[in-house]
C-alpha cells in the first residue's frame, strides 16, 4: 500500500496528475493520492489544481499561511493513511512509463528508495542556464555513483520511505531551504537501509540564474545554522572539508580578498548563457566562508 505525497506551491500539476493517473491503473497494490497546498499566491494555478485534484480522486488540503516545504511535507505524512510513503515535488515527472511499478516493487527492499534526477534535454531559457547546468552535471548521477555516497546522495524531489522512518527523520521545527543534508544526517544516524535505483523524476523547475543564486545563499545560510546548532558534524559535505583545509593553512583570508576583487566577474559569468561550475563551486565556497567568519564574529 503506498500514499503518494505532493506538497505544492504555485506549480500546475495538469501534467503529473495526467501521467500519474496512466500509471496507477497498473498497481496492484492501495493506493492514494494526497495533495498539500502551502498557501500559493498564484491564484488561478491554485484553483486549477484544486479541480484537478477533485478529477483524479485526490485529497487535497490548502494551508491559509505558508507554512515551507518540510513541515507542509510533515502534514502530508501524517495524513497518510498507508505505511509507504512516495513524495514528489509539484516540479517533476517520472520520466518512464513505469515509475510507480518500479517504487512498488522495491517497497520492502530498503527504508527508503530513491531512483535519482535527470533534466529535460535541452535548456529552456537562456536566463535558466546556471540552474540547468548544475543540475545536469552535478545532481544527474548513476546509481554506482550515488552508492559512493549513499546518504548524501539523496535528493528528496522524489522518494520512498516508510512513514515511521520519516516522521522521525524529518526536520520538521526547521522552516529553511537546503535542509536535504540534515534529513540525509539524520538517516544516517538511524542506520536506515537506502537503495538506489535508475528510476529517475526529471526536474522541469528550473529557476533562473539570478533566482538559483538566491537559493544557493539560502541553503549555505542553513548549513551554517546547522552547524552552529551541532545538527551537522562539521565535515559532514565536502564543502566543509575544504573550509577546514583552507582555515587550517590559513589560506581563506587571501581567497576572500582575491574573491572581493573578481565578484563582479564571476557573477557576470555564472548569470550569463554558459556558466563555469568551477567559477560556481569557489563563489560558494566564498560565500560560506563569509558566513563562517561572520557567525564565529557574532
Amino acid at each position: 500500500m503506498l500514499s503518494i505525497l505532493i506538497p505544492v506551491y504555485n506549480d500546475a500539476l495538469d501534467k503529473l496528475l495526467a501521467g500519474l493517473s496512466k500509471m496507477t491503473g497498473d498497481l496492484q497494490i492501495a493506493f492514494e493520492i494526497c495533495i498539500a497546498d502551502d498557501a500559493s499566491t498564484a491564484s488561478e494555478i491554485q484553483k486549477a489544481n484544486k479541480l484537478l485534484a477533485a478529477q483524479h480522486n485526490c485529497r487535497y488540503t490548502r494551508f491559509s499561511e505558508n507554512r515551507g516545504r518540510t513541515a507542509t511535507r510533515q502534514f502530508l505524512a501524517t495524513q497518510a493513511h498507508y505505511d509507504h510513503l512516495l513524495f514528489l515535488d509539484a516540479d517533476v515527472l517520472p520520466l518512464r512509463k513505469n515509475f510507480l511499478t518500479s517504487c512498488v516493487e522495491h517497497l520492502d527492499q530498503a527504508q527508503v528508495v530513491f531512483g535519482g534526477i535527470a533534466y529535460p534535454n535541452t535548456l529552456p531559457q537562456k536566463e535558466n542556464a546556471l540552474h540547468y547546468t548544475y543540475g545536469k552535471n552535478r545532481e544527474v548521477k548513476s546509481v554506482s555513483e550515488r552508492n559512493q555516497k549513499t546518504y548524501l546522495a539523496l535528493i528528496s524531489q522524489h522518494l520512498v520511505i516508510e512513514k515511521s522512518v520519516f516522521l522521525k527523520c524529518n526536520p520538521a521545527q526547521e522552516k529553511a531551504y537546503g535542509l536535504d543534508p540534515y534529513f540525509s544526517h539524520r538517516l544516517e544516524q538511524q542506520q536506515v537501509s537506502v537503495l538506489h535505483l535508475d528510476n529517475p523524476t526529471v526536474h522541469h523547475g528550473i529557476e533562473t540564474s539570478a533566482a538559483y543564486l538566491l537559493k544557493t545563499h539560502q541553503a549555505l545560510e542553513t548549513l551554517v545554522h546547522l552547524e552552529e546548532q551541532q545538527l551537522i558534524p562539521p565535515d559532514y559535505r565536502p564543502l566543509q572539508r575544504v573550509r577546514q583545509a583552507l582555515e587550517k593553512r590559513k589560506l581563506a583570508p587571501f581567497l576572500l580578498r582575491q574573491f572581493t576583487r573578481y565578484e563582479h566577474r564571476i557573477l557576470k559569468n555564472l548569470c550569463g548563457s554558459n556558466p563555469n561550475l568551477r567559477l560556481f563551486d569557489l563563489y560558494r565556497l566564498c560565500y560560506y566562508l563569509k558566513l563562517k567568519r561572520e557567525d564565529e564574529t557574532r
